[in-house]
């Protein structure tokens, strides 16, 4: 059967002749005027439609995949589940378009208007949005991760239970915009204006926020774990007169505590081992600190790293300091910085006016350590001898007991083993990182390596590549800043 031809459409049209289910494979309809026509089912995969008057057509499960639908109008158009793969539709006009369901994966709908738009259900994966207008657009339970919305308006949108991992949103007016539940994990929102947006039950796992405009959230519920942001805009009038932190704007809201340990070099299977074995003694062997628990293993070309996570920071450094005995090079240095650690904080329960004063610069306070930050001090260093230990000098009475305490027949036959590996001897660097990713303890076997939190603020390691930077090398090729001492 022969293809209808432009005229054969337009004089079906005028004698109100069904269109539906028509083929109309790259058929040229530039142009076009059919206002309220039913082309339900219709196939116009790659058809040209530039400027086509389609206002109010019922365009139901229609495959318009390819098709190029540039400046278009659809106003009120229903595009229910119609299949949109790799559509182009920049500048087009489509408010008020049903487009429930529908399939755009892939499509470009570039400075689109789309105000009071439905796209429940759609799938948006990959699909340019930039400078688009959603204004009031009903969007949720969509799929759109991987796609761009750069500079896209989303006023007063409900985006409630939507999939938006991985979405560019750089520059993104989502003013009273409803994010109920809605995952943006791995998400680019820097710039972002999020002004009375309702982000409750959100998943910003790892977003960059970095001058985002953040006055007047709803955030009950939301996940902020590894989340990050130089700064946000806290003004009333997003001016910029008011800067503050994540923490500020997401006041009380952290992720757990999370300690990264990096090793220089592979690290073989039965090193492992002996690590993951003396963490499940560690849990075992100290009830005070069984919270303490495996996060993450990453293996790289040149380095490795392993994640600790715990409830408390103080837990982390008491799992530390037995650690210490069994990795070789780099236990003189956490030593070290343990005991100093110790010794600091020892002054702060000694003196609860430096304790405030300490709280009140920032250094640490209740979202930090938790509000038990008393008992928790008391209880590491009751259970943790060696802890406090490393700020007596060796050889001490002092050090005796905590070596006697941490050398165990277990760990004497574990040093024996690892003693006989490369890793004994390889450089290492620890941080332990509040639920807030603020640094708030750092040790290394060597100056030139420093550990960065995961959202890469901080130069020194390349996790990526999987091999260690010194400051002076990342700086002179990526141009970071060197991380000054206030910053630490």
């Amino acid at each position: 059967m022969s293809q209808l031809s432009r005229g054969d459409i337009l004089g079906r049209f005028a004698t109100r002749d069904s269109l539906r289910g028509i083929s109309l494979v790259r058929a040229d309809l530039s142009e076009i005027a059919l206002v309220g026509a039913d082309l339900s089912e219709a196939n116009l995969r790659m058809a040209d439609l530039n400027r086509a008057d389609l206002r109010e057509t019922r365009m139901t499960g229609c495959h318009l995949s390819g098709a190029i639908m540039n400046g278009a109008n659809l106003v009120g158009a229903n595009l229910v589940e119609a299949s949109m793969i790799g559509v182009s539709l920049k500048g087009a006009e489509l408010a008020r378009a049903d487009l429930s369901g529908a399939d755009l994966t892939g499509a470009n709908l570039d400075s689109a208007n789309l105000p009071g738009a439905y796209l429940v259900g759609a799938f948006l994966n990959e699909t340019s949005f930039n400078g688009a207008d959603l204004s009031g657009a009903y969007v949720r339970m969509a799929q759109i991760s991987g796609s761009n919305l750069g500079g896209a308006l989303l006023e007063g949108a409900d985006l409630s239970q939507t999939n938006l991992s991985g979405v560019h949103m750089e520059g993104c007016s989502l003013i009273r915009a409803n994010l109920f539940g809605a995952s943006l994990s791995g998400s680019y929102l820097s710039g972002c204006d999020l002004r009375g947006a309702n982000l409750a039950g959100a998943d910003l796992t790892g977003c960059n926020l970095t001058g985002a405009k953040l006055f007047g959230i709803a955030f009950e519920g939301v996940k902020l774990d590894d989340a990050w942001a130089e700064w946000v805009d806290l003004s009333e009038n997003a001016d910029g007169s008011l800067h503050g932190s994540l923490e500020d704007a997401f006041a009380n809201v952290g992720g757990k505590p999370l300690a990264e340990l990096l090793f220089e070099g592979q690290v073989t299977d039965d090193v492992w081992a002996e690590i993951l074995a003396h963490l499940r003694e560690f849990q075992a062997a100290d009830p005070g600190h069984s919270d303490v628990r495996l996060r993450a293993i990453q293996q790289g070309v040149n380095s490795a790293a392993l994640y600790i996570e715990a409830d408390r920071e103080l837990s982390i450094a008491a799992y530390l300091t037995a650690f210490a005995d069994i990795i070789g090079k780099g236990s003189v240095e956490l030593f070290e910085k343990l005991g100093g650690l110790a010794v600091d904080q020892a002054d702060v329960l000694s003196d609860e006016g430096i304790k405030e004063d300490i709280q009140d610069e920032g250094a640490f306070g209740p979202g930090d350590f938790g509000d038990d930050l008393d008992a928790s001090l008391e209880s590491l260093f009751n259970d943790s001898p060696s802890l406090f230990a490393a700020s007596a000098p060796r050889g001490s009475a002092v050090t005796a007991i905590a070596d006697s305490n941490g050398s165990g027949p277990a760990n004497s036959s574990r040093i024996a083993i690892l003693k006989t590996t490369s890793f004994w001897n390889t450089e290492k660097a620890f941080a332990i990182l509040t639920g807030k990713r603020r640094i708030w303890f750092e040790a290394a076997s060597s100056e030139l390596l420093t550990l960065r939190p995961p959202h890469g603020m901080v130069s020194g390691l390349d996790l990526i590549r999987g091999r260690f930077v010194p400051d002076n090398v990342r700086n002179a090729q990526f141009q970071t800043p060197k991380r000054t001492k206030a910053a630490r």
